[in-house]
């Protein structure tokens, strides 16, 4: 075999090694493009569920901002990796509904807590999202002290939410006329915030609360009052009439013997 035949040789299974190698580095490119896509998609999903499925009340709006603005950044990547017109037109109808919250004046309506169920979800919300804001700061997407401020809120959050079940159950006794059962679950509700009483965050909730108590306590006081005071009335009232009863009989006995 000759140098030249060598030579050949070497080049052509060079070149194949070359080119499997290419083959196999392309491959991994795909994959892995196919990698972020998916962890893209499944992202999307997340913080779509935060804004859609967070009860308002628990939202603040900077929150419900960033993310709105979170969401956006990933479609963002995703279309970067992927063009796709459908995705790009979800982009622009995402930011269209940002912008009119963020300019908005209007409040957004608080969502009754008014299922066992529906605690125990949200509360695993709270706990996800947790744990989003620590993948969120690992990839440089939020500051520090936003995760912190966000963490906090969401432990606070996590007894107020039990705390704003009682209080519905309280309210509802209330309107139904069933005022004892309404001071039990008003103080329910309290005890619910005892965990967090010190917290600034749970201040506002607790006076809101005790103040409903004080009225509802105050008001059951009075009926009480009220009672008794008829029912002296009433005994009054019945022993009056006894003594006129026994005046009547006595006159009537002394006026029949008379005649007799």
């Amino acid at each position: 075999m000759t140098a030249v035949t060598i030579t050949v040789l070497l080049l052509v299974i060079g070149g194949f090694i070359a080119f499997a190698i290419f083959l196999q580095l392309k491959e991994q490119a795909r994959l892995e493009k196919l990698r972020k896509v998916a962890m893209l998609n499944n992202q999307l999903r997340q913080v779509r569920r935060y804004l859609d499925e967070i009860p308002p009340q628990y939202q603040p709006k900077d929150m419900r901002l960033w993310l709105f603005a979170r969401l956006i950044t990933i479609y963002d990547q995703l279309i970067a990796l992927q063009p796709d017109a459908t995705q790009a037109r979800r982009r622009g109808h995402l930011a269209e509904e940002m912008s009119e919250f963020q300019t908005s004046k209007q409040k957004r309506r608080a969502k009754p807590m008014n299922d066992e169920l529906l605690i125990v979800e949200v509360k695993r919300l709270f706990e996800s999202f947790k744990s989003f804001l620590i993948t969120a700061q690992k990839e440089k997407s939020i500051d520090s002290d936003v995760v912190h401020r966000y963490s906090k809120l969401m432990n606070f959050y996590h007894y107020k939410v039990s705390s704003d079940y009682h209080a519905n159950l309280a309210r509802k006794a209330f309107l139904s006329g069933q005022m004892e059962t309404a001071v039990d679950m008003y103080k329910e509700a309290l005890s619910q915030l005892t965990p967090i009483k010190d917290l600034p965050e749970a201040q506002t909730s607790i006076q809101k609360l005790k103040d409903l108590l004080k009225e509802i306590e105050d008001d059951l006081a009075l009926q009480k009052a009220e009672e008794e005071i008829s029912k002296s009335m009433e005994n009054e009232g019945e022993g009056e009439l006894d003594d006129e009863w026994s005046k009547f009989i006595e006159d009537s006995t002394f006026q029949g013997k008379k005649r007799f």
